[in-house]
């Protein structure tokens, strides 16, 4: 009878692993797809916000970088409602808010902010987000950031 239960236990946790690895998986098609109702649901659901997935071997990202990368404000701020990591470092060392910093939003950077992100985290290259924001060429958020850097 032991045997039968753990192996009935087991069945089970290997079932609810699989089934929150596929959520993951559909997160992330819906944060590349910029499914923002999509997003919220799967994460009511409870897919993991802070799961990291390897497009290319070696190269691991996060949710949050590739709504950053998407400039994409609503999902950021779900994911972040729902805890994702807001200073995760993928394998360049950059943070969100070094790719939000490049793609030049003043929301996302400022919603980053106010949720945590590190203004002086540094990636492989030494580079901040204020770097990022100044070497992509946007002037636009290149004051917000100077500014929050001196206060």
């Amino acid at each position: 009878m032991k045997k039968i239960t753990f192996f009935c236990l087991l069945f089970l946790s290997l079932a609810y692993v699989s089934a929150a690895q596929d959520k993951s998986k559909e997160l992330y098609t819906a944060v590349l797809k910029n499914n923002a109702a999509a997003v919220e649901t799967l994460l009511k659901a409870g897919a993991d916000p802070n799961h990291v997935i390897e497009i290319v071997p070696g190269f691991p990202t996060s949710y949050l970088i590739a709504a950053a990368t998407n400039n994409n404000v609503a999902i950021v701020k779900s994911l972040l409602q729902y805890k994702a990591k807001i200073n995760w470092r993928d394998a360049f060392q950059a943070t969100a808010l070094h790719y939000a910093a490049g793609k030049g939003s003043k929301e996302l950077i400022e919603l980053m902010l106010v949720s945590g992100a590190d203004l002086q985290a540094k990636d492989e290259d030494g580079n901040t987000a204020l770097a990022s924001a100044k070497a992509s060429g946007n002037k636009d958020v290149v004051p917000l950031l100077e500014a929050k850097t001196k206060s």
